[in-house]
């Protein structure tokens, strides 16, 4: 009765839930949960607590998760893979009616083929497999690297260099093919040292920075991976009295509200927007439609980064405009 089923008299409703309101009653999930097969719960389960993108996205989705009548549940699993498994298995043993896998390992994908088998109620962030149709939210990484490339270009630098997430990662392998791509279709050359690889963990960027300050050829602009090892890398190159723009040009990839407080001075980085609320929104939404049952009209959702411009690029054309570069 207290919820909101049909076939009770509007007026014995009325007493039930005044009374209800008088004792401050709040339903019993678990009990409800043994009348309706439902918990009402949609589990998420994701690498670790210290990424500022993961704290960002689990704002957004438990919002759009409380607008469809869910309560989240989050599990960090430290990049193990031994924790992603059990948690994952504990979600499926009844503690929840959906699964929200976030994260882009390759070793996700015997997890993945044994929550399709049994038809589980799921959807993933940020991960894909060619062979696999699921239910997957992601960014267009590809997309966002050529527009970080073709805006140093367009700005006349030709000298570019890419600092790496986890290549064992397919949104740092996406990223980083983007960017070999971009640079090849401009007619620029991406050989290996125009790599710095990283694990993609905090601490990266002030490692990504030695190597830039110890490149005899040093570039004039530098794609990074994500914002906090741009921002890391920055603060670490303005101690060793590298000016940004004036010495390097950085441009990031998140542009994380989070991460403003690690700017070093009055620097806004450059960097490419993830719709983070839109990503959140289809996730919910792709595993709610699930759970009720129902085949959502499209399972892939595909969204475009947009480039922010902040003042962490130098423009070479306008103060040169008369020199070929």
């Amino acid at each position: 009765m207290l919820n909101q089923q049909y076939g009770v008299h509007a007026e014995t409703r009325k007493r039930v839930l005044e009374a209800a309101a008088a004792l401050h009653y709040t339903p019993n999930i678990a009990a409800r949960s043994l009348v309706t097969s439902k918990t009402g719960v949609i589990g998420v389960v994701y690498d670790s607590f210290r990424s500022p993108l993961y704290t960002e996205l689990a704002g957004q989705l438990e919002q759009h998760a409380m607008e469809s009548g869910y309560r989240l549940v989050f599990c960090s699993c430290n990049s193990d893979p031994d924790s992603k498994r059990h948690y994952i298995r504990y979600f499926m043993g009844g503690a929840a009616d959906g699964i929200i896998l976030f994260g882009s390992a390759e070793e996700d994908l015997p997890l993945i083929e044994m929550l399709t088998a049994v038809h589980f109620p799921f959807a993933v962030i940020e991960n894909h497999f060619e062979h696999l149709s699921i239910p997957n939210v992601l960014i267009d990484n590809l997309s966002g690297a050529a527009q970080a490339v073709n805006y140093l270009y367009e700005l006349g630098h030709r000298k570019i260099v890419h600092v790496t997430g986890n290549l064992q990662h397919l949104v740092a392998l996406d990223r980083k093919n983007g960017f070999t791509t971009a640079m090849e279709e401009r007619g620029l050359s991406a050989p290996p040292e125009s790599f710095i690889v990283t694990s993609g963990t905090i601490g990266c960027g002030a490692k990504a920075a030695e190597r830039l300050l110890g490149m005899k050829d040093k570039p004039t602009a530098v794609f990074v991976f994500n914002d906090l090892i741009a921002y890391e890398m920055m603060d670490t190159l303005s101690q060793a009295r590298c000016r940004i723009p004036d010495d390097l040009s950085v441009i990031g990839f998140d542009h994380l509200v989070g991460l403003l407080s690690f700017k070093p001075g009055p620097l806004e980085l450059t960097s490419l927007a993830q719709p983070l609320s839109d990503v959140a929104a289809a996730a919910v939404e792709l595993v709610a439609a699930l759970i009720a049952g129902t085949l959502p009209e499209k399972m892939v959702r595909l969204f475009q980064p947009e480039l922010k411009e902040g003042n962490t690029c130098r423009n070479l054309i306008s103060e040169h405009p008369s020199e070929p570069i």
